[in-house]
């Protein structure tokens, strides 16, 4: 068990003090994800409030045999991101980062940069590395940029049931790779 599946235990015991530790040591990942995806700083802030109270709701659902707390906590920001961004009716306003094909994440990382991420950083990127370029293309849209299957299908000239095949065996290759 991880540091923070250790914690996120503690929380579904509703211990107080793990939960402000484990938000100290992950909302500052969480946030960044949500900013990127909503490109507003105010929106991002409320938004990681409401999951942080979800996760601590939902602690107890948590189940360290499915996965890293990190993972769970995550899906738990990003649908909240989600839920945030379709009740707006609007998706976020693309700025300089505009997403221009795969080659933002396939550049090779120095050792020094390297040596920053953490274990999971590390090997999902070594996974990602091993899929097939489409597969790892959707998969980054989806989950790094926030877009949803219908705007890959649109942004790639792909049909629709193309990406979610390659989305799906990508996750299938991927949980695979990180077990």
């Amino acid at each position: 068990m991880t540091d923070c599946d250790e914690l996120l235990a503690l929380c579904a015991q509703r211990d107080a003090t793990a939960f402000k530790k484990l938000y100290e040591q992950t909302s500052p990942r969480m946030y960044a994800l949500c900013l990127r995806m909503l490109k507003h700083e105010g929106l991002a802030e409320d938004v990681l409030q409401e999951a942080y109270v979800k996760i601590w709701d939902n602690a107890h659902r948590f189940m360290p045999a499915k996965g890293r707390a990190m993972t769970w906590m995550t899906t738990v920001v990003r649908n909240k991101t989600l839920d945030k961004l379709r009740s707006l009716k609007s998706r976020p306003v693309e700025t300089e980062a505009v997403y221009e094909g795969i080659e933002f994440a396939s550049e090779a990382l120095q050792p020094d940069q390297f040596s920053s991420l953490s274990e999971d950083t590390s090997k999902l990127m070594q996974c990602l590395d091993n899929l097939k370029p489409e597969q790892k293309e959707c998969i980054l849209m989806s989950y790094y940029y926030g877009h949803t299957h219908e705007e890959m299908s649109h942004k790639l000239e792909r049909p629709l049931g193309t990406v979610k095949a390659w989305i799906r065996r990508g996750l299938e290759r991927l949980r695979l790779c990180l077990k």
